[in-house]
């Protein structure tokens, strides 16, 4: 091969002029070829993992969503009962009727056990012919808080059958919506207790 030719094939060749030209089959070849494949199998194995998140963290999100949501729901209900239970309607009694004073018997513990209605309770208000008193404890018929005793008109003095007296306790009972008198009911002295307490041993 000539100069010339040599030359024109030198201005055509687009490899640098200072890259070596030895046969991959020479041992300077084989050194170059490796250490260019080792070069890129180690920017392969650094490069970081694009996979997707496995299916099992895809799920612990859902579940940890859903307890969020629970405990709020759990929150919300808690708030709406922070100001606790609200008391029911009292009870409410008439204070008598016009002939109850000439039904009296002989009070005893097996007569007042057939009541539909008896309490202990404190005397709060006194206004007119109306009694409220709270209850401290239910023998038989009911659960409100409270009960509100009214005389019918012209017959508040059968209230005084019982000597109601605000903070005074007492034991009540009542049947068919109607205060019993003759030892029925009255202040809680130890001898009406003790006809409570045998009426009603439960």
């Amino acid at each position: 091969m000539n100069d010339e030719l040599r030359n024109m094939l030198k201005s055509i060749d687009p490899m640098p002029s200072d890259v070596p030209t030895e046969s991959v089959t020479s041992p300077e070849g084989r050194h170059r070829l490796e250490s260019i494949m080792s070069t890129e199998t180690t920017e392969r194995t650094t490069k970081p993992s694009r996979t997707r998140a496995p299916w099992y963290a895809a799920a612990a999100a859902a579940v940890v969503a859903v307890v969020a949501v629970g405990a709020i729901a759990i929150s919300s209900g808690d708030s709406a009962t922070d100001e606790g239970p609200v008391a029911g309607p009292p009870l409410e009694l008439s204070g008598g009727e016009s002939n109850v004073m000439a039904s009296c018997i002989m009070v005893t513990p097996e007569i007042l056990a057939d009541v539909e209605v008896a309490f202990a309770g404190t005397v709060t208000d006194i206004e007119g012919e109306i009694v409220t008193l709270t209850v401290t404890d239910w023998f038989t018929g009911g659960d409100a808080d409270s009960v509100v005793i009214t005389a019918p008109s012209g017959l508040e003095a059968l209230l005084g059958s019982v000597p109601f007296a605000v903070d005074g306790d007492f034991l009540v009972s009542a049947t068919n919506g109607v205060v019993n008198y003759c030892g029925l009911s009255g202040e809680a002295t130890s001898e009406m207790q003790a006809l409570y307490s045998a009426a009603f041993p439960g």
